[in-house]
């Protein structure tokens, strides 16, 4: 056997029975049965509202129609309000108020830490978001960027036939998430001055459940004790997860399971107009990213008023 075969072979046994890479937000914390019966108010909550969203007219012809059910993002927002109540619940119950979150200048040590996953659903609300800002096009070129050159790390290591069929939870995938995370580029939804996320109110809930409770410094994926950061992660109750599951199969998007991407693809679906509700009124984009807003005829400059002032001096 030639040294190449051997190794290939080795690498191959490493890749089957060796441990899995993970990123910080991979960790599972054990939730305690003590914490799931304090937030069950908020448990039942969220599954009440995926079970409504699911249940929207028209979820599943998104893709053609290219307009979302009514009610579709005032929902969703419902669901990311009763998962921050679900995680307040559980981080006292756990001991661990003081830890630093994602999208903070204490946590942004984090927001260098990419890829982050997403839902359909919280791509969507993310989307309409980020589409009306000013600066839009130079993030969505950024996503772009950044969203190459994940897909290139991940792809790297792959030895298959085909290089598009990867399965995110191999050790190739693992190693290629951990190598685009080590050269720490921003999240472009982080405004770096200032250490805080641009999308807040909406942002993924990866980054909700992600709580660094130890030094936050650790969290910069180039530090060289990150893997000994001390985290703790708050995950989506499972039958929650399952439900946002079968929503993405039922609008048949078939986007990156990974926010740079997802964005993108969203842009292009809704071919740069902004995704809205059934009923909603037009909205006109201008070339800058924001919403273009009707004249105000009640200014000095109105030409109302210009030919009032005409008539006078005449």
């Amino acid at each position: 056997m030639s040294v190449t075969s051997l190794a290939d072979v080795l690498n191959f046994l490493a890749a089957l029975f060796g441990p899995r890479v993970k990123l910080p937000r991979d960790r599972i914390t054990r939730i305690p049965r003590r914490a799931r019966k304090a937030a069950r108010e908020h448990i039942d909550a969220m599954q009440r509202i995926v079970t409504e969203i699911s249940a929207l007219e028209g979820i599943a012809d998104v893709a053609s129609t290219k307009r979302l059910p009514r009610g579709f993002y005032e929902r969703v927002d419902d669901l990311l309000m009763a998962y921050d109540r679900y995680v307040e619940v559980v981080r006292g119950e756990l001991g661990s108020n003081g830890a630093a979150v994602p999208g903070t200048p204490e946590g942004v040590g984090a927001c260098y830490a990419a890829p982050f996953g997403v839902s359909g659903v919280e791509a969507l609300a993310i989307y309409r978001t980020i589409r009306t800002w000013k600066d839009f096009p130079q993030v969505a070129q950024r996503l772009g960027e950044l969203g190459e050159q994940q897909f290139k790390d991940i792809q790297a290591g792959h030895t298959g036939k085909d290089p598009e069929k990867i399965r995110m939870t191999s050790k190739t995938a693992g190693l290629g998430r951990k190598q685009f995370a080590e050269r720490k580029q921003a999240c472009p939804f982080l405004d770096r001055s200032r250490g805080r996320c641009r999308v807040w109110e909406r942002r993924p809930i990866t980054c909700r459940m992600h709580h660094i409770s130890g030094d936050a410094a650790l969290a910069d994926p180039t530090h060289e004790r990150h893997a000994e950061v001390e985290v703790v992660n708050i995950r989506l109750p499972v039958r929650t997860q399952v439900t946002l599951s079968q929503i993405d199969k039922r609008m048949a998007l078939g986007f990156s399971p990974f926010v740079y991407a997802s964005e993108l693809q969203l842009l292009q679906l809704a071919e740069g107009e902004l995704l809205q509700e059934v009923g909603e009124a037009p909205q006109r984009m201008q070339q800058d990213g924001r919403v273009a807003q009707k004249a105000n005829r009640n200014v000095k400059h109105a030409k109302k008023f210009q030919k009032k002032a005409k008539k006078k001096r005449k």
